[in-house]
């Protein structure tokens, strides 16, 4: 176990929900403390298992509902322009406030009474930012996923076994996404 304490999956972060700012600088240490809370995590989690592609279907144009538009998103290619603007859309809200609503207004605030409790919305939200990975610019995705992953990883006890499996599955896919960034930057992190 690392001496650096890693408190942004701790706790229910859909409701305590982290800042990230003024985060202290820890070095190395950083690293093998997130990847202790990823361990831990897996540890109590079913095998990893991929999510499955929504099904798309019609988007209304006067609101957005947040399951049809990640349907949407993730049925797209990734380098689609005016769905990358959607996705970034979706990443700034959730960068915001860091939580999901089911519904959104035609100008992307987040329509309060629709709830922001769905957790195949964070998973399927997830998966979006891991959709973007190979994208130029993708950073933002990556910084959006690992925020995310922290919200799941906190609230794990809730998630069914398929959605367990499918957390699983992410924290792998985030730990390669962050790899492969460590290696382009000729930094080398904790296997």
């Amino acid at each position: 176990m690392s001496s650096v304490d890693y408190p942004y999956s701790q706790g229910n972060r859909l409701e305590e929900r982290n800042t990230y700012f003024y985060s202290q600088y820890h070095g190395m240490a950083f690293f093998t403390a997130w990847r202790a809370s990823r361990e831990e995590a897996l540890a109590q989690l079913p095998s990893a298992r991929a999510l499955q592609l929504p099904v798309t279907t019609e988007r209304e144009q006067n609101a957005e509902d947040t399951a049809t538009l990640l349907a949407d998103l993730l049925n797209a290619a990734a380098n689609a322009p005016d769905k990358r603007r959607l996705a970034e859309r979706l990443l700034q809200r959730f960068e915001v406030s860091k939580r999901l609503h089911r519904r959104y207004d035609n100008e992307f605030k987040a329509i309060a009474d629709s709830g922001y409790d769905d957790l195949n919305l964070y998973l399927q939200f997830a998966a979006l930012c891991l959709h973007q990975a190979d994208q130029h610019g993708a950073l933002p995705f990556l910084n959006g996923l690992l925020k995310v992953v922290d919200s799941l990883i906190s609230i794990r006890t809730r998630l069914s076994p398929t959605q367990g499996a499918q957390l699983a599955w992410l924290i792998e896919a985030e730990h390669s996404w962050v790899a492969r960034v460590a290696e382009q930057v000729k930094v080398e992190i904790a296997p």
